[in-house]
């Protein structure tokens, strides 16, 4: 089998993928669910192969230029990987003529996303007219994760307030209800 590291091919003998996840050593709450207390980690991959060929140096000095420089590959295997770093290299030179034994561990990168980064409305271009009025208030939708003290940190308003308006408990504060922030 073959796989493709970035632009290296590499002659496989071994791939072992892990997907680790950290188990919560606290208490957990009857009927809450056990997703809020499951953490994932970082998945990795170790491939195991050989470098043959005229090129074998060079694409080995190309794989650790991608390592130190910590550029974003893929792999393309038995298992594909995308957004992966190689996180080590070593070779070993055993009996082969034309080329070396080589060992890869990948790590995949997770890219953070954040709800707090809000997109800009398009407007008409017209002047939009103030309103005298007091506003009704300011309105979210509950995410996974979200409290109050979240809340009071993006928005400003106090968690005493928090309460009596959305009046949740605290840590029974719906996913997908619609809450009042300001």
């Amino acid at each position: 089998m073959v796989a493709t590291l970035g632009s290296i091919k590499l002659v496989n003998t071994n791939e072992s993928e892990s997907s680790p996840v950290t188990v919560t050593d606290n208490p957990v709450e009857t009927g809450s669910p056990i997703s809020d207390h499951v953490q994932r980690e970082t998945k990795t991959l170790e491939i195991s192969g050989f470098l043959l060929g005229s090129t074998a140096e060079k694409d080995y000095a190309t794989l650790v230029g991608y390592m130190e420089k910590g550029t974003i590959i893929s792999c393309k295997g038995r298992v594909y990987f995308k957004n992966i770093l190689i996180s080590n290299l070593s070779r070993s030179y055993n009996t082969i003529k034309n080329g070396f034994e080589i060992t890869v561990s990948l790590r995949e990168l997770r890219r953070a996303s954040t709800p707090w980064v809000q997109k800009k409305k398009k407007t008409s271009g017209k002047k939009q007219s103030v309103k005298s009025k007091k506003s009704a208030g300011t309105y979210i939708t509950v995410k996974k994760g979200d409290c109050y003290w979240k809340w009071w940190k993006r928005y400003g308003t106090s968690i005493a307030q928090l309460r009596k308006w959305n009046k949740w408990p605290d840590r029974r504060i719906p996913i997908g209800k619609r809450a009042r922030v300001k």
